[in-house]
């Protein structure tokens, strides 16, 4: 009887937020060493275990799963997703038992922001792929995960996809959306699997050399409330929320020539210049994205040399910093819990797929 393990990490933006849901648009991304573990194992029948929750659900070989309940949306879209691509290819398929479990939340199952249900979208689609057709390489695993988590959130870049996905550090640039959307309820799995997806692009990066900092403010958001609010100040402002993309695009290539060229103080120039255009479109928005704790997250990381920001949709959640050195890093860590934020021990993390 076989039993497979796969350890998917969690994500945190880098740069580039809000701009990334606009296609053709430029994130970095880094996967962090907290994750969703899958265990799949052979069984009399298909069951899905997720242990947060009381019972166990059940669905027929070969069939869909039809759950009801916000916390198995993602889950079953994905098998059903995984099954469907399993039967393109004419893989038998054999009953098998999944049980899943979480570290992308703290002790009192609050959310630190790290992009769960990207985790465990990426989680099922791989588990079941590594059991039935561990052949299939990872664009189309990306594909797979990311279908089936636009179906069920309707919005998103599936940036956080690519990161829980293909680990590290990655540069992803969003593919165009429309095209997606369109094809969508005339064009089957095997026709977007096969077809290359205009403007997506999917690269890795080298990881950072200097301390990496991750602080939570312990205040969970909703990431699709702040992006509706950001998408209305798009309809009614279209002229400032075009100059904002201009603006992340450049800082975000800024960025990238930094890393390559491995250059501190690119870097640093353009992570610094990423938060004030986010603060400045809060600010033009109406909508909270560098609140108060985050902003003394970045202030005090800016106090020893180096540079913060929020991360992802802000409004709570966490923030990261990049610290010239571990001796600055220590006074960095110890004064962000003197102002309340709650340092994180996470290192840049990678999916882990074993046999146990």
């Amino acid at each position: 009887m076989t039993k497979i393990q796969v350890k998917v990490p969690g994500k945190l933006y880098i740069a580039g937020e809000y701009a990334v849901v606009e296609s053709g648009h430029t994130a970095i991304l880094t996967a962090v060493d907290r994750y969703i573990t899958l265990t799949i194992e052979d069984a009399p029948k298909n069951e899905l275990i997720i242990p947060h929750y009381d019972d166990a659900i059940s669905w027929p070989l070969g069939g869909e799963l039809k759950a009801e309940g916000e916390h198995f949306d993602f889950t079953a879209l994905a098998i059903n997703t995984a099954t469907a691509y399993l039967k393109i290819r004419k893989i038998a398929l054999s009953p098998i038992k999944i049980t899943i479990e979480t570290e992308l939340v703290n002790d009192d199952g609050i959310k630190f922001g790290l992009g769960s249900s990207a985790a465990v979208t990426t989680a099922m689609i791989t588990g079941i792929m590594e059991k039935f057709a561990p052949d299939t390489d990872l664009l189309t695993k990306f594909k797979m995960a990311a279908l089936s988590h636009l179906v069920v959130q309707g919005n998103g870049s599936c940036g956080d996809i690519a990161s829980c996905l293909y680990g590290g550090l990655i540069a992803y640039t969003t593919f165009d959306q429309e095209w997606v959307k369109m094809h969508l309820p005339i064009k089957s799995l095997a026709w977007f699997l096969a077809n290359p997806w205009p403007k997506l692009k999917i690269k890795k990066l080298p990881n950072f050399k200097m301390p990496f900092l991750v602080g939570w403010t312990g205040n969970p958001v909703s990431t699709g409330r702040l992006v509706a609010e950001i998408q209305l100040f798009k309809e009614e402002q279209p002229e400032k929320y075009a100059k904002f993309l201009v603006q992340s695009e450049k800082a975000v290539q800024k960025f990238l020539l930094g890393m390559s060229e491995q250059n501190e103080k690119a870097i640093f120039a353009a992570l610094l210049e990423n938060r004030k255009i986010l603060r400045e479109l809060g600010r033009n928005a109406g909508v909270d994205i560098e609140t108060e704790l985050l902003s003394k997250l970045a202030d005090v990381s800016e106090s020893y040399s180096g540079v913060g920001k929020s991360s992802g949709s802000g409004g709570g959640d966490c923030g990261i910093a990049l610290i010239p050195n571990q001796e600055l890093a220590d006074k960095v860590v110890t004064k962000w819990a003197e102002v309340g934020i709650k340092p994180l021990p996470f290192q840049i993390g990678e999916i882990q797929i074993k046999n146990v």
